[in-house]
């Protein structure tokens, strides 16, 4: 058997996406003619091509669905990093609103720095308190604890909050714990 019939009996038993024999048979020679070596060399060239275009774009699919991964790693790391941090500083309003000495006192101006400082650091990475005093219940930002009756307050409006809720960015981090009027 000639080289080129073995050359032209290759293409044809190519599974993979090549020109098929009929776009081989349909070129300027006439049926039965073999096909030459610059054919050949020319469907080689355009299946390799096809293949780098692919494996190129298999690979800008993957940087993509890395950096997507590592922004949804990232954001449920801090996450897991701040859910505890808020406890404390729900202990330090705690300490700071309660029963704790009055104003003046040396050691509850040291608390209150100390948590000014913890909420300046909090904002600066992205963590925003959700404001409830005299807004209405948003089940998105807050999550109801009880119910009153409340001349003063209209139906749905948050009457107390009981416990601080918080943004990170543009997500929910804690829910605010409110009570709301009927």
């Amino acid at each position: 058997m000639s080289k080129k019939k073995r050359e032209a009996k290759a293409v044809r038993g190519s599974t993979e996406e090549t020109a098929s024999v009929s776009e081989v048979s349909q070129s300027s020679e006439p049926k039965g003619a073999a096909v030459d070596a610059g054919e050949l060399g020319a469907l080689k060239v355009e299946e390799l091509s096809a293949k780098w275009l692919r494996a190129l774009a298999d690979l800008d699919n993957y940087k993509k669905r890395v950096q997507r991964e590592r922004i949804l790693w990232d954001r449920s790391a801090r996450e897991e990093v701040l859910i505890p941090i808020l406890e404390v500083i729900d202990n330090f309003e705690r300490a700071i609103y309660g029963d704790a000495p009055a104003e003046g006192d040396a050691f509850r101006d040291g608390v209150e720095l100390i948590f000014r400082h913890f909420m300046d650091v909090l904002e600066k990475g992205g963590v925003t308190p959700i404001e409830t005093e005299g807004r209405d219940f948003d089940p998105n930002l807050h999550e109801a604890v009880g119910h009153v009756e409340s001349d003063g307050h209209k139906t749905d409006q948050i009457v107390q909050e009981m416990q601080k809720g918080y943004m990170l960015g543009d997500r929910l981090l804690r829910p605010a714990r409110v009570v709301v009027a009927k």
